[in-house]
């Protein structure tokens, strides 16, 4: 089994679409979170378990002016905002 970490959203948590993001709501803790464009692609891209590598690679297929480098920088940090509540690893 590998041992790299996979996250994914947490199912009880709504995303309300934005024009610029979504927000996100998690009735069993009651927190929201606000997310950007490249955040709203990523949750989607979570709906199935991905590696901080595989989503840094996705951003960089979807934004041509992101380096990897600045995407996993990027993807690392969405990660540690919204692990707690948001997100399932």
């Amino acid at each position: 089994m590998s041992g790299v970490k996979r996250y994914q959203v947490n199912s009880v948590v709504s995303c309300g679409e934005e024009k610029d993001g979504a927000v996100l709501f998690n009735p069993d803790t009651n927190d929201t979170a606000v997310i950007n464009i490249s955040g709203r692609l990523l949750w989607h891209f979570l709906e199935t378990p991905h590696s901080i590598k595989e989503m840094s690679l996705y951003l960089t297929e979807k934004f041509d002016d992101v380096s990897l480098e600045q995407a996993t920088e990027d993807v690392t940090q969405f990660v540690q905002n919204l692990l707690s509540d948001f997100l399932s690893s």
